[in-house]
């Protein structure tokens, strides 16, 4: 059983957490490479959603734990407060994706959404959390 951690005691599926990256990755993809930049703030609201209320209330994770149910895919279970952490962390930054988009910056939004693609990537292709690996040493600037 995963280790216990002041932000969640609970459990979350990996796989879940890999195919909302794989969603992330493509919003970010939408958002870089098409004229729909309300993509960001859907996945804002997600990401806020996944970290300060509820992930299961998430519409990234009804997807992904509904690709997960149709492919009949055995959940692996890992601690969730790593997780809920990497979706604050994913919150900033379409919190400055899309300010940025609104002051018109386009070159501040083409760097933030390409290190969050980058990050989403990393945890959909590897199951390689930048923020989960982060976690752990926050206490320690935050005290």
């Amino acid at each position: 059983m995963a280790e216990a951690c002041p932000i969640s005691c609970e459990l979350i599926n990996e796989r879940v957490a890999r195919i909302n990256g794989a969603l992330t990755v493509l919003s970010m993809i939408i958002f870089l490479f098409t004229p729909f930049k309300a993509i960001a703030v859907i996945l804002g609201a997600d990401l806020f959603i996944r970290g300060f209320i509820n992930p299961s209330y998430s519409f990234y994770s009804f997807i992904s734990r509904y690709f997960i149910q149709m492919l009949n895919i055995k959940p692996v279970m890992t601690n969730a407060g790593p997780k809920i952490f990497a979706a604050k962390i994913g919150f900033g930054f379409c919190s400055i994706i899309s300010l940025f988009h609104f002051w018109n910056m386009p070159a501040v939004c083409i760097i933030f959404a390409s290190m969050l693609l980058f990050f989403a990537f990393l945890e959909a292709a590897l199951g390689f959390c930048v923020a989960c690996q982060m976690y752990p040493y926050m206490p320690k600037f935050v005290k």
